[in-house]
């Protein structure tokens, strides 16, 4: 199943609730233990007819390592992506149709250098990415000895994505 870039950005838009033993919940409190590796399903606010995959995943072997990513949990497509310290390649061939943004990333290989992925409609989920420098995210590193800077990734992404559960995050003791 495809569907359009319009429809992703439709999709990462709708107010979402985390779900807790299949409830949506007003607050959660996520532990930073490391790694973090936690899964968390969402559903739309309003009516229950979206479900949503959240992971938070950060590297075992790399402390600043964190991947932000929500992906439509019925069709497993990926919305959105933010990978801090991680590598990637774009595709070296962009279509007539790539979305303007991308087309100075055409090929662009990110070595370790954080960037935030997108869905664009005719490339496999996730295939395009920019550099977060370039973005608006506010959060443009993860400091290993900052452990807040991983809390802020994590708030900031769930405001990118509509959650509206609040999420207390207990930052760890590094």
């Amino acid at each position: 199943m495809a569907i359009t870039n319009e429809q992703a950005q439709l999709l990462i838009g709708i107010e979402k609730k985390i779900l807790i033993d299949n409830s949506p919940v007003d607050s959660v409190s996520l532990q930073q233990d490391f790694p973090i590796d936690i899964r968390y399903h969402l559903i739309d606010a309003a009516e229950g007819n979206f479900e949503f995959l959240w992971r938070i995943n950060q590297s075992a072997k790399n402390v600043i390592k964190l991947s932000l990513h929500v992906q439509d949990e019925d069709s497993n497509i990926g919305l959105l992506r933010i990978d801090y310290n991680g590598p990637h390649q774009n595709p070296q061939i962009a279509k007539e149709d790539l979305p303007q943004m991308f087309f100075p990333y055409v090929g662009r290989w990110f070595d370790n250098e954080s960037h935030i992925h997108y869905y664009v409609d005719g490339y496999r989920p996730l295939a395009w990415a920019i550099p977060i420098t370039d973005s608006s995210i506010e959060t443009k590193i993860i400091e290993a000895d900052k452990t807040e800077t991983i809390k802020n990734a994590i708030l900031e992404f769930a405001k990118i994505i509509n959650v509206k559960t609040n999420i207390n995050v207990q930052t760890m003791l590094i």
